[in-house]
């Protein structure tokens, strides 16, 4: 079977295999973890809560294929000034009023400006400013991979079961 390489926190996978190791689990903690999602997906849909505990907590505003969670900063430089703007919930803030990141950049620019080239993201989970065109670029990338797997190995193992 082919695999993809997932990256979780450190800490978390240390926690993992102090787990295994403290209940003389002598399997191999990397198979685990495809255990241990498989297991979540056997029971998500038997416990809903799972599913609406998580997809109620994510926040955040869909500028087309890119999602801003809840907490990222936005930033552009303008004449040699950095104005920023926030994700707040579902909304985009800027100067405390919602806006959309076409109308952030033309509002700071006083003109029409490409968003895409001219915004700057920071979402909680990163620790450097990236343009938000290379971030959708990235995505892009990512939910075709993601079309391939599909494509290659057809419907879900949770499908399949079913049928």
């Amino acid at each position: 079977m082919q695999s993809i390489s997932v990256p979780i926190p450190t800490e978390q996978f240390l926690e993992f295999v102090n787990f295994l190791q403290s209940n003389s689990d002598p399997r191999d903690p990397v198979e685990m973890v495809s255990t241990a999602i498989q297991y979540w997906l056997d029971n998500a849909s038997c416990k809903p809560e799972l599913l609406s505990e998580v997809s109620s907590a994510i926040r955040g505003y869909q500028w087309k294929n890119l999602f801003l969670p809840h907490g990222t900063q936005i930033r552009m430089q303008y004449r040699g000034t950095y104005s920023y703007a926030k994700v707040e919930n579902d909304e985009v803030i800027y100067n405390g009023s919602a806006i959309s990141p076409a109308r952030l950049a033309n509002t700071i620019a006083g003109g029409s400006r490409n968003a895409w080239h001219e915004l700057w993201i920071k979402r909680p989970q990163d620790k450097e400013w990236k343009l938000a065109d290379e971030c959708r670029v990235k995505e892009e990338v990512v939910q075709k991979f993601i079309q391939e797997l599909d494509d290659e190995f057809g419907t879900s193992q949770t499908e399949r079961k079913q049928s």
